[in-house]
């Protein structure tokens, strides 16, 4: 998909060669909030504390516990700010839109707000239950199916504002839905990429709904949205590159390897840093400078989301993933 437009990043800088280890330390760059925005990312944090509230009084302290223990290193002020952690822009194109045309009454922004923090919350949280690193418990689907029920009280409420709401939240549930079970089997990093998508979806039903309120051009939300969590997504799969391939999974640095690699990569499936395995595999990543091919197919996704918000006057959102872009580019002029 994006062949040519990376192979004119390519020609055009002459990345460093970097370690795995130092691959793995990249991150995205800082984006500077408003009052407004510190004001919204806080009513978002306390969704989580909102949630914990509303469960059975026996459950509520060891939800708080639980979610501390697993989410936030046992520190409760971790907990208050659960949100702070995520990149702003996955929540912010709401507020943008909202700034854009201020359509929204206050208790529908709160609610696309809430929302989106509970469908950020059940993505991390089915994904550790589907990997094992949550053992399913009676507390654990009580807390899931508030969560859900939170989050489709939410999205109700927003859909109930416009005649194609219920339409837009049932195709997006279906679509993540097709991408969670029984995904068709993904063969390349395009394809790994567009399951990802189908993936997001339940984050994506927020800014759906938000866009066709504030009358902004849902199908430019939309790519925005969507090509800035795919550039999340490979940025998380550059920074846990050993961590995956221990643990066996496909990431997208698996589908940008050779079919020989491949097959290195699963070989590393249980092993650690010390396995030769695993020797043989980082040594051809640092050759190869396949991580830094990464990092580009990550650079030309932002550079998609940001050119969609600017083609609908997004400009401050725009700048704010120019900001996560930051010490990428600056990766690829070393």
């Amino acid at each position: 998909m994006h062949a040519l437009a990376l192979s004119r990043i390519s020609s055009d800088h002459s990345a460093k060669l970097l370690t795995v280890p130092e691959f793995e330390s990249v991150n995205f760059g800082q984006v500077s909030l408003n009052p407004e925005q510190t004001s919204m990312l806080s009513f978002m944090n306390r969704q989580m504390i909102e949630l914990c509230r509303s469960l059975p009084e026996p459950l509520r302290g060891s939800a708080l516990l639980t979610i501390q223990r697993h989410y936030t290193g046992f520190q409760l002020s971790n907990l208050v700010n659960f949100f702070t952690k995520f990149y702003t822009p996955s929540w912010s194109i709401i507020y943008w839109m909202q700034q854009n045309q201020p359509t929204l009454q206050q208790d529908e922004l709160k609610a696309a707000l809430s929302a989106q923090a509970m469908a950020y919350f059940l993505h991390m949280l089915d994904d550790h239950i589907s990997d094992g690193q949550l053992a399913p418990s009676h507390l654990l689907l009580q807390l899931r199916t508030q969560a859900w029920m939170k989050f489709n009280q939410e999205t109700l409420s927003l859909a109930k504002c416009l005649p194609e709401g219920e339409t837009i939240v049932n195709s997006l549930l279906a679509r993540y839905f097709s991408g969670v079970h029984c995904p068709t089997p993904v063969v390349g990093l395009d394809a790994y990429c567009e399951l990802f998508r189908k993936q997001l979806s339940t984050t994506l039903i927020s800014p759906m709904l938000t866009a066709h309120r504030t009358g902004s051009d849902a199908i430019a939300v939309q790519t925005a949205y969507e090509a800035f969590c795919i550039a999340w997504r490979l940025l998380d799969d550059l920074r846990d590159c050993s961590s995956d391939a221990f643990a066996g999974e496909l990431s997208a640095v698996y589908h940008l390897l050779s079919p020989e690699y491949q097959l290195v990569w699963l070989g590393c499936g249980g092993k650690n840093h010390q396995s030769p395995e695993w020797r043989i595999l980082q040594q051809h990543l640092e050759e190869t400078k396949l991580l830094s091919t990464l990092v580009s197919y990550i650079l030309l996704w932002l550079r998609e989301a940001q050119q969609a918000a600017e083609s609908i006057s997004l400009k401050t959102y725009a700048s704010e993933l120019r900001q996560l872009a930051c010490p990428l580019e600056e990766l690829s002029t070393i």
